[in-house]
């Protein structure tokens, strides 16, 4: 095939990604383009350039993921290269889990707020003012994104590894 009719069709590629209006369209899109496996291979090669990105070693990389070291130097080699197509994904996707951690901490935190005790602090706040002024302190400690961050950056269908390991660290 010619490159310049390569390209053309790269373009119309892309024009057919850029039409779909939400999530459930690319994901239809996606499931009809390609199997399950395939589409888990891009995801494994974007968890790699987050984890990359993150200054994470390769031996780490390739034990939580189950890659090998030329999987995850082909994906360093994409990431050290003039394009940010690797980039803006790793941020998006960052801010993404960060904002679904936010929502999950909010609703663990509405399952505590049902306890007897937690009751008893807002009936009677004076008996409890310390220990109101401790929660508020600790919450705000909760809330440092970058702590989040590196949550988010942790928060995947493959991370159980290293979110295992780090809490023994």
């Amino acid at each position: 095939m010619p490159k310049q009719k390569r390209i053309q069709m790269i373009g119309e590629f892309y024009d057919a990604i850029d039409s779909l209006k939400n999530r459930n369209e690319v994901r239809l899109f996606l499931k009809s383009l390609l199997s399950p496996e395939e589409i888990a291979m891009f995801m494994r090669r974007i968890e790699i350039a987050l984890l990359l990105s993150a200054k994470y070693k390769y031996s780490d990389i390739s034990e939580m993921l189950g890659v090998g070291n030329d999987k995850i130097s082909n994906v360093q080699r994409a990431l050290q290269q003039d394009d940010n197509g690797y980039k803006i994904i790793v941020k998006r996707l960052i801010e993404n889990r960060k904002k679904r951690l936010k929502i999950i901490k909010k609703e663990n935190k509405k399952m505590t707020d049902m306890s007897p005790l937690s009751i008893a602090k807002k009936k009677y706040p004076a008996h409890f003012f310390l220990n109101n002024l401790l929660d508020v302190a600790v919450e705000k400690l909760e809330e440092d994104d970058k702590s989040l961050e590196k949550e988010a950056l942790l928060f995947t269908p493959s991370s159980t590894f290293l979110r295992e390991k780090n809490k023994k660290k």
